[in-house]
């Protein structure tokens, strides 16, 4: 069994030196679904300096109805929008040369791989041994929120041998609102003083 009060300290210093460090941002969408083939419909981002900034962004494919009974988007709010590709410059000017936090990293990164391969662009996040994360394409650590969030919480998982995934308190299911909802989140583990 994991260390619980060393994994929560860790989890709050891990917050603490990310507000610190001034060079951090937070990405988040929203998708046509879940599948191995959906893509990215809405995607936003705020930044260490308070810039805000969100798109939505034209799939090649339909989105679910299930999807749209979460976020609200519909094919019509995104078929004149622009195509990933041409979103993610965007985006990728944004970030620069920040820290990227993402809330489920791995399931955020499988949608922006999914989305560029629709319209045939390869793209990868290779890890980094020497800084033990995912590496963003430019060259920024990628970090995994609800990682952090549920080694916060604390609760085990005996199936898996890990830390219970956690969803995220306070999102509103739009790209935005969820970077900010995780913002906070981020705030309220520095704040704490086991």
């Amino acid at each position: 069994m994991p260390d619980f009060t060393a994994d929560k300290e860790n989890s709050i210093q891990w917050a603490k030196s990310i507000l610190h460090s001034g060079e951090w941002c937070i990405l988040d969408s929203e998708t046509t679904g879940l599948g191995i083939n959906s893509q990215i419909i809405q995607v936003g981002i705020i930044t260490d300096s308070g810039e805000e900034w969100q798109s939505f962004v034209k799939p090649t494919i339909s989105i679910s109805e299930e999807a749209t009974e979460i976020h609200g988007i519909t094919f019509e709010d995104v078929e004149e929008a622009p195509y990933f590709e041409q979103v993610f410059i965007d985006l990728w000017k944004i970030v620069k040369n920040r820290s990227v936090i993402i809330f489920n990293a791995e399931n955020e990164l499988k949608f922006i791989r999914q989305s560029m391969r629709a319209r045939g662009i390869q793209i990868a996040f290779p890890t980094s041994d020497k800084r033990k994360c995912r590496i963003f394409s430019n060259g920024g650590s990628i970090h995994c929120a609800m990682q952090m969030y549920s080694q916060y919480m604390g609760e085990w998982n005996e199936q898996y041998g890990n830390y219970r995934w956690q969803k995220l308190p306070g999102g509103d299911h739009s790209a935005l609102g969820d970077c900010k909802a995780t913002l906070e989140l981020i705030k309220k583990m520095a704040e704490d003083n086991i």
